[in-house]
């Protein structure tokens, strides 16, 4: 599934499932820009031989202006982008636990940083794509679209971020429908519980719970593990690359 060649584009890829993603993406030969707020670890921008080329862009994928102008940047030191992987998204910065404490500017932020960026690096990416009659487009989603029984240690606005979710898939599909006689397919991917490395939030949040917290998760997840960035990287690079050709408008679980 080689992606020589190729340029790709990784939302929130500088640590957890997007950093994972950026570096299997990259070991299959893609050039990938990671755009994240945070700057990334040094190995996912360092030279190794064989693998594609890694360079960060700050931005903000909440505010429609930087985004427009990482997407120009990108462009112009890169090229046309032929991989988009909106991977930027969460459940916010501020707790809503019930509907009463949603408000307006809750709602929006969960919103704009899970959909509307999704809207706006699509615009701004997939005349690229149209015009060399391909592009992959994938968007992370969660198990958490089906509705989540109450809040969760990592979880700071539920309802928002549920809905978010579920919202991408439709999207997915639409988009798909859109796109797909440019030569353009999107699908999603919806991971489980995932704990993409040892220094990631997520991963620090849940291994700080009791034990027997943990252990009523593991006992819902068939394969009996917590996943781990590796596994959603590798359904990422399928969908990433021309095997998946036929593949479109899908939402992948990968739950064990």
């Amino acid at each position: 599934m080689s992606l020589r060649g190729k340029i790709a584009v990784v939302t929130g890829g500088a640590n957890g499932i997007g950093a994972a993603m950026a570096s299997r993406l990259r070991a299959d030969g893609a050039t990938v820009a990671i755009v994240d707020v945070q700057e990334p670890k040094a190995e996912l921008l360092a030279d190794q031989a064989g693998q594609g080329a890694g360079v960060f862009f700050a931005c903000d994928v909440v505010d429609g202006a930087a985004v427009a102008d990482c997407a120009a940047q990108i462009l112009g030191r890169l090229g046309p982008v032929a991989i988009l992987v909106n991977n930027a998204g969460g459940s916010g910065k501020t707790p809503a636990r019930t509907i009463e404490e949603h408000s307006d500017d809750i709602w929006h932020y969960v919103m704009d940083l899970n959909v509307t960026s999704i809207i706006r690096f699509c615009r701004a990416l997939v005349p690229g794509m149209r015009q060399a009659g391909f592009g992959r487009i994938i968007n992370i989603s969660s198990g958490s679209r089906h509705g989540m029984a109450g809040p969760f240690p990592t979880m700071k606005s539920h309802l928002a971020y549920a809905t978010a979710k579920g919202t991408q898939v439709t999207l997915t599909r639409q988009l798909a429908t859109d796109l797909g006689p440019s030569g353009i397919t999107c699908n999603a991917i919806a991971p489980g519980m995932i704990l993409p490395d040892p220094e990631a939030r997520i991963t620090r949040i849940i291994m700080e719970q009791p034990e027997e917290f943990r252990a009523g998760m593991l006992a819902r997840i068939p394969s009996r593990r917590f996943g781990n960035g590796q596994d959603i990287a590798a359904v990422a690079a399928f969908l990433a690359s021309e095997e998946s050709a036929y593949v479109n408008g899908q939402t992948i679980d990968v739950t064990g």
